[in-house]
């Protein structure tokens, strides 16, 4: 049996996560309503394509939902105490870490010890950046449903963050996300969601071993 002591959680973070685990996942069940095309046929239909304006409102709308979730797990995890490793083979579709990967180190040609500074050579658009002004909804969508497998399989994803706890390194990083800090949020959102954040960092750092 696997013990520990637990995270001591306070009455405010209670009420956040419970108010913002179901409202997150009503906002991403809505916006794949929306967005997600209906199949017909048994075909794969292709995704929609937006105007980069609503793209970008849909891309800060999930990445705030997927900073808010990343922090409730971690939160969640350290309440509970130790849990069992996930079943073998588990698959994941959303990610635990918001840590930056490590930077990849190029080594500079012999030739051209600059080229790194130098614009990339003019060549054909890639196929998803099409030239009439849209853009296609597909990398949301995909984003989109790993969310909502976290919602659909929520002990899965709260025993693979309690083992992601485990690590030396840990999810989050100390730096508030810039979701966080956009100035549409009104102050108090804001305050809430820089408390919920310390409150994670607080969580991912206790030691319940």
């Amino acid at each position: 049996m696997l013990r520990g002591m637990s995270f001591p959680v306070s009455l405010r973070i209670q009420q956040l996560v419970g108010h913002w685990w179901y409202s997150v996942q009503d906002s991403v069940a809505d916006l794949l309503s929306r967005y997600a095309p209906m199949s017909r046929n048994e075909e794969s239909p292709a995704a929609p394509r937006l105007s980069r304006v609503e793209a970008g409102a849909v891309r800060f709308a999930i990445g705030l939902i997927e900073a808010l979730v990343r922090r409730m797990l971690v939160i969640m995890c350290a309440e509970h105490g130790p849990m069992p490793a996930p079943p073998h083979g588990a698959k994941l579709l959303f990610r635990m870490d918001e840590c930056p990967p490590q930077p990849v180190i190029r080594t500079p040609r012999a030739e051209d010890p600059d080229f790194f500074l130098k614009a990339p050579a003019a060549g054909a658009l890639p196929a998803d950046r099409p030239t009439d002004g849209l853009v296609s909804a597909a990398p949301l969508l995909k984003r989109l449903a790993a969310l909502m497998h976290v919602f659909e399989n929520g002990e899965l994803y709260l025993q693979a963050m309690s083992a992601r706890l485990r690590a030396p390194q840990k999810p989050l990083p100390a730096p508030q996300p810039d979701a966080f800090l956009d100035p549409a949020l009104r102050p108090e959102q804001a305050d809430n969601m820089q408390h919920l954040h310390d409150v994670a960092l607080s969580a991912q750092s206790h030691d319940s071993s």
